[in-house]
Formats: C-alpha cells, sequence, structure tokens
C-alpha cells in the first residue's frame, strides 16, 4: 500500500484547492493499492517557523504541536502531491512556512505539483523546483498546470473536463 500525502496549501475561503482536491481524489482512488492522506495547511495552522534552531541542525527537535503534527504526516507519506496556488508569482506564505518547518524529512521524497492560477502557476513550479532541489527531494517534472479561463474558472469549476483530467492524471502517474 502507496501512502499519498495530499497536501492543500491555501488557507483562503473559497479556496480552488477543495474542488481540485475532488478530482485528485477521484484518480487517486481508481488506483489500487493507493491510500490517500490529506494534510490541510488551514486546519493544521503550522506557527510562523521561529525554533532556534534550523531543521538542518541534528539538535532539532519540534515541540509545536502543528509541527510534530506535520513531521509525521510528511515522514509516513511514500510520495507528496502538493495543490499549489500562485499568489503575486511564487507560493504562498503557509506553504514555504510549512515546507520550512522540515528538512530531513523532504530528503528522497517523491513530490509532485498540481498548481493552478492565472499562468497555471508557472513561477510557484519554477521556485517550487528550487526549494525541492536544495532539499534533496525527487521533485518530479511533469506537473499539473491548471489555468484559469482555459482549464477552470478562478472559482475552481472546471472548462476543459479532459485537460483537467489529463493533466492531474499524468501527474500523479509519476509517483502513484
Amino acid at each position: 500500500m502507496s501512502n499519498i500525502l495530499v497536501v492543500l496549501a491555501s488557507a483562503r475561503k473559497g479556496r480552488v484547492a477543495d474542488k481540485i482536491f475532488e478530482h485528485v481524489k477521484k484518480d487517486l482512488d481508481a488506483r489500487d493499492g493507493v491510500e490517500i492522506t490529506v494534510a490541510d495547511l488551514k486546519e493544521i495552522n503550522l506557527p510562523f517557523f521561529a525554533h532556534e534552531l534550523s531543521p538542518a541542525s541534528p539538535d532539532y527537535v519540534p515541540t509545536d504541536p502543528g509541527v510534530i503534527k506535520w513531521e509525521k504526516l510528511v515522514t509516513e507519506a511514500d510520495a507528496v502531491v502538493f495543490l499549489t496556488p500562485e499568489y503575486n508569482h511564487t507560493i504562498n506564505a503557509i506553504q514555504k512556512n510549512a515546507i520550512d518547518s522540515l528538512k530531513n524529512e523532504w530528503t528522497g521524497k517523491p513530490i509532485v505539483v498540481i498548481g493552478y492560477g492565472w499562468s497555471g502557476a508557472s513561477l510557484s513550479l519554477v521556485t517550487l523546483n528550487e526549494i525541492f532541489s536544495f532539499l534533496k527531494t525527487d521533485f518530479k517534472p511533469n506537473p499539473a498546470q491548471l489555468t484559469f479561463m482555459k482549464d477552470i474558472n478562478p472559482d475552481g469549476s472546471i472548462l476543459d473536463e479532459a485537460s483537467v483530467t489529463g493533466q492531474i492524471k499524468t501527474a500523479l502517474d509519476e509517483i502513484a
């Protein structure tokens, strides 16, 4: 059984991630041997990273309950799917904070991104590629890039079912 962690990386009311997650879940549910775990960064509510030690330090031990829960979710995952919005041409603060709250847990972890936004989250993907390369993850090269007014509406409703389903399948094929 493969444990796929799906991270909802937006905390906005009415977020698009919830609607995209429905399609991701449908795809993963249709695959044999896959178990889905969801990490909703809105619910985990991680504190902004302010620990006196870097997560790269051998002496670093998280003490915040949210960070401990997050660490466990990432550690136990066989692969991670980030549902990533694009805010001002990059990833949002809660996603960056969540990534920065850990270090060694990312090493070798297969990661794929399903991005969405006006440019299909293209610049968020550039940022994540840099971050995840530094963290030595197994960052997969075939993300889904769901573009507003082409693939989906800004409210998350689907405009092009075939494109959305195909992109999600291609991205998830990388890890499931």
